[in-house]
């Protein structure tokens, strides 16, 4: 399993991953590995996270970016993505069924969910709109736009709990990268599924899209802790 994160906020937006793969039937024995890629920035103000199975994604995210290189633009490189992916799932597997059906005993296409964030781009070369789109297989690869700020793909159980009462659409993107690591570790503290590494970029106007390296994300990860023990410590102080 996965969880993917997609804010939005005031000065720009923050995506980020986990990096753990699940292997087999997770109501039985499971084994996993945690060096899963899962973040592709695909152009100066896009980014896509791939959720599903995991050889099947990074095949198509090679793909997508190539394909899309001198695409710039959040809903053109959404277009894009999406016209190649129900091609290739075409070819690949076209006498699939999309999703189970009760007493069918047909083969079912591989899931796959891609979450895209960005901006919109337009023939100035100004930024106009953040969007955030997500493609599922299981959909037939619709495009769904999320237009409340946020969004989620995986075990997202937790994650939305804690983004439904510490998420705010003014925030900034200093403040986002920590919520953004926080509904992860959290996540990954209460859900064996989630975990490895957690993988972070920003997407803002100035710098365009940027990954965050691992000291600086295991950074936001320890200032995280810190808030936590002192939130903890408020209950138990007295006065």
């Amino acid at each position: 399993m996965t969880l993917l994160v997609a804010l939005s906020g005031a000065d720009g937006l923050v995506v980020a991953s986990d990096s753990r793969g699940t292997f087999g039937d997770p109501r039985g024995i499971t084994a996993q590995n945690d060096s899963q890629k899962k973040l592709y920035v695909t152009s100066k103000y896009t980014a896509i996270l791939a959720a599903g199975s995991g050889e099947l994604g990074a095949q198509v995210m090679a793909e997508v970016t190539a394909s899309t290189k001198n695409i710039e633009g959040i809903t053109p490189i959404m277009d894009a993505t999406r016209n190649l992916v129900r091609q290739r799932y075409g070819d690949w597997f076209g006498r699939f069924a999309i999703q189970p059906l009760p007493n069918v005993p047909a083969p079912v296409r591989p899931d796959l969910a891609l979450l895209m964030a960005g901006y919109d781009v337009d023939t100035t070369g100004k930024l106009v709109d953040q969007k955030i789109f997500q493609l599922i297989s299981q959909a037939d690869f619709a495009p769904m736009l999320h237009n409340y700020g946020f969004a989620l793909t995986g075990v997202a159980q937790y994650a939305l709990y804690l983004l439904n009462r510490l998420y705010q659409r003014d925030s900034t993107v200093e403040q986002l990268k920590a919520l953004a690591a926080y509904v992860i570790t959290e996540t990954a503290s209460q859900d064996g599924k989630v975990g490895g590494r957690v993988h972070m970029a920003t997407i803002t106007p100035a710098d365009g899209c940027k990954e965050l390296t691992t000291e600086e994300v295991e950074q936001i990860i320890a200032q995280n802790v810190r808030r936590s023990e002192s939130l903890k410590d408020s209950f138990f102080r007295q006065g």
